[in-house]
């Protein structure tokens, strides 16, 4: 997905039940890369908004939230229903109250297949898996979802190869989270997918969250990031390859990282097959 198709319209799911952080994560996360403030500017910036955000219900009512299990206090309304609906590029679909009387719900059930049939990009979030399983569109691939959840998410849909220990499976078009916060964490990874390393960062940064904050947080006290390549490397170039910041570059007898451009949160120390890339601190 280029920068050229941005802003990108994210749709969040709500029904009557639903979980507040399975929804309110992503929400936060998604709007966290716009965060603009003139008298202190994060350390990352973007250049022009990349998410428009907004929730979508069956209908337009009140809807309670769940939040520890338990459902009342908290009620919401969605900003559109099932009819005047925009078009959604990422759909997310919360966990929460999954009862049979929903999962019943064939006008629910055929939205959420239509629209995720449409979308770039589905997440479901904790026992929004479920939902998304009733659909058909997990048949065969692997997914995750809240741990008490795992029985009734395969007997609904048999197929399913279960990641138990995964915080997220991402099979491209269709991101499945695990249980409530882990919405936190597929969402940034949607937004690197989508938007690139510097949303990400600043995601991190206005929400003091992840991987991405312990970096900021160490730059901003004057201590190094970067990782080293070692004289080990093999040059097999699996690290440029999948640098989300472009901070590997070629030499003539191993790979080196670019001081100025490693934060020190990519994939490229695990990647490596001999072990030669060191970090400066501890993700």
């Amino acid at each position: 997905m280029s920068n050229n198709e941005l802003p990108l319209r994210v749709g969040i799911f709500l029904f009557d039940g639903a979980d507040t952080t399975d929804y309110i994560g992503p929400y936060e996360v998604f709007s966290a890369v716009d965060y603009v403030s003139a008298k202190k500017p994060t350390m990352y910036q973007t250049a022009r908004t990349l998410y428009n955000v907004f929730t979508v219900s069956e209908t337009k009512k009140d809807l309670r939230a769940m939040a520890g299990g338990l459902i009342g206090g908290l009620v919401v309304r969605a900003e559109y229903d099932f009819n005047d609906c925009p078009e959604i590029d990422i759909l997310v679909i919360p966990g929460g109250a999954i009862t049979e009387e929903l999962l019943a719900n064939v006008n629910v059930i055929s939205w959420l297949e239509d629209q995720s049939k449409n979308a770039a990009i589905t997440l479901s979030v904790c026992t929004g898996a479920v939902l998304l399983a009733k659909t058909g569109l997990l048949s065969g691939l692997s997914a995750t979802t809240h741990h008490l959840a795992f029985d009734k998410l395969l007997a609904i849909e048999p197929t399913i190869m279960l990641k138990k220990d995964e915080r997220f499976v991402d099979n491209g078009h269709i991101i499945t989270a695990a249980g409530v916060t882990a919405g936190y964490d597929a969402a940034m990874h949607i937004v690197y997918k989508t938007a690139g390393g510097n949303a990400l960062l600043k995601a991190g940064e206005a929400l003091e969250y992840g991987n991405a904050w312990k970096s900021i947080q160490r730059k901003l006290a004057g201590l190094p990031v970067h990782r080293t390549i070692t004289n080990r490397c093999i040059k097999c170039g699996k690290c440029a390859k999948n640098c989300p910041f472009s901070a590997v570059v070629e030499g003539e007898t191993q790979f080196h990282i670019q001081v100025e451009r490693c934060v020190g949160i990519g994939p490229c120390a695990g990647l490596c097959p001999v072990g030669a890339i060191e970090s400066s601190f501890q993700l």
